[in-house]
Order: C-alpha cells, then sequence, then structure tokens
C-alpha cells in the first residue's frame, strides 16, 4: 500500500548486459505531492524530488517505487517496494523537480 505521509525512494534499472552489472539504482529521493489520480485504471503518482533526479538509464522508462516500512518489510527501518511504472513526465515547477509516474496496476493508496 502506498501512503502518502512516508517518504519516497525511485529506483530505476541499471545500463547493463547481465544481472551483474544491471540493478535497481536509486534516481531520486522526495515525497508525494498531492493525491494520485487515477483514470482509465492507470494511476499518476506524483513526487516531488529533494535535489536532483539522477538518471542513468535513458533508454528505459520503468522505474520502481519504494517507501519506509512498506511491502514486505512492514513496520521496519527497511524500503519496500510499493508500486512500479513509467516515467511519464520531469517537470521544475517553482524551483523544484517534479516527477509524474504512471502505474498501469492496481493501486492502494492510503494516508
Amino acid at each position: 500500500m502506498i501512503r502518502l505521509s512516508k517518504p519516497v525512494q525511485v529506483l530505476e534499472w541499471g545500463r547493463g548486459t547481465n544481472t551483474t552489472n544491471q540493478n535497481w539504482t536509486e534516481i531520486a529521493k522526495g515525497r508525494f505531492f498531492g493525491r494520485p489520480k487515477t483514470k482509465l485504471g492507470v494511476t499518476t503518482l506524483v513526487v516531488e524530488v529533494e535535489g536532483s533526479l539522477n538518471r542513468n538509464n535513458d533508454k528505459n522508462e520503468f522505474v520502481k517505487v519504494m517507501q519506509q516500512g512498506e511491502g514486505m518489510t512492514p513496520h521496519s527501518e527497511r524500503w519496500g517496494e510499493v508500486a512500479m511504472g513509467s516515467i511519464a513526465a520531469v517537470k521544475n515547477e517553482g524551483g523544484k523537480t517534479v516527477l509524474e509516474i504512471t502505474v498501469p496496476t492496481a493501486t492502494k493508496v492510503g494516508d
């Protein structure tokens, strides 16, 4: 379940040729900005990024959204996967970077 009050990490799939050099790496850390919008079963998550976006693999837009104490690790300090989707847009609004992620699968959101 996605918790809007918890911090968020966004990870991208590495740019490699095999599983030794191709893995998930953090590209952004931040917080959710507003409530997610759902249209025709596709949920759009908006993340306000702290700092800058550090992308290494421009060929693949697929990302993983992680939150602390969620996913397979409830009530812990570890980060767990809460959603997977694609980067829809990267915007600069008022000096801050905003990342829009579309999630095509069922998504449960809580406060």
